[in-house]
C-alpha cells in the first residue's frame, strides 16, 4: 500500500506530513489494526518523469524500495507480493529491518521469549529520530549518533502476539 506520495503520508495522523484532509480512522495504521498484512511503498504521483524529486513536486514525493532477487518483472513482482518493501517520502535512503532473522514483510512463527529486532538504515541527512511502531503505539528513540548518516540498531523487543504488528519509521 502507498503510504508516502506527493499528497503526504497516509501512514497515520501522527506521521511527519499526514495527507491533507484525511479522515481519522482511515490511515494505513488503522487498517493494520484490523489485521491486514501490508507492505509499504511510496509513489510520486507526479507523472512528470522525475520520481520522488520533492523540489519538482509539491515539496515532497514518494519512492518505493524493494528487496528483490533481480530487476526483472518476475523478481520485482515477487518482492512486492512478499511485502519486501519500504517507502520513503522522496529521499534516496536504504532501510532493512528483520525480526528474529525474518525480513520485513514476513510472518513470524509462534514462539516464546523476546524477539531480536535488527534495523539497518543509510540516510541522506542526519537522523532526527527512530520511531518503533508496535500495534499502533509509537516509541521514539534518539539515534545513537545524531550526526551519523547510517544506523545500526539491534535490540530485544517483547514477543508479538497474534494480530500484532511492528514497523520502523525513521525521520531525518
Amino acid at each position: 500500500t502507498e503510504i508516502a506520495s506527493v499528497h503526504g503520508m497516509s501512514e497515520a495522523a501522527d506521521a511527519p506530513s499526514p495527507v491533507a484532509g484525511a479522515f481519522e480512522g482511515n490511515f494505513v495504521r488503522d487498517v493494520l489494526r484490523h489485521g491486514a498484512r501490508l507492505g509499504f511503498i511510496g509513489s510520486g504521483d507526479s507523472h512528470d518523469g522525475h520520481p520522488g524529486l520533492a523540489q519538482i513536486a509539491a515539496g515532497q514525493g514518494g519512492l518505493a524500495g524493494l528487496f528483490a532477487d533481480g530487476i526483472d518483472r518476475k523478481s520485482l513482482h515477487a518482492a512486492l507480493k512478499a511485502r519486501r518493501t519500504f517507502a520513503t517520502n522522496g529521499i534516496r535512503a536504504w532501510l532493512e529491518v528483520a525480526i528474529d532473522g525474518v525480513p520485513m514483510g514476513g510472518v513470524l512463527a509462534p514462539g516464546e521469549g523476546d524477539h531480536q529486532l535488527r534495523v539497518r538504515f543509510e540516510a541522506t541527512a542526519p537522523i532526527e529520530r527512530i520511531d518503533l511502531v508496535r500495534s499502533g503505539h509509537v516509541a521514539a528513540t534518539a539515534p545513537p549518533d545524531p550526526k551519523s548518516l547510517s544506523l545500526g540498531l539491534d535490540r530485544r523487543i517483547p514477543r508479538l502476539g497474534p494480530g500484532e504488528f511492528h514497523y520502523v519509521r525513521i525521520v531525518q
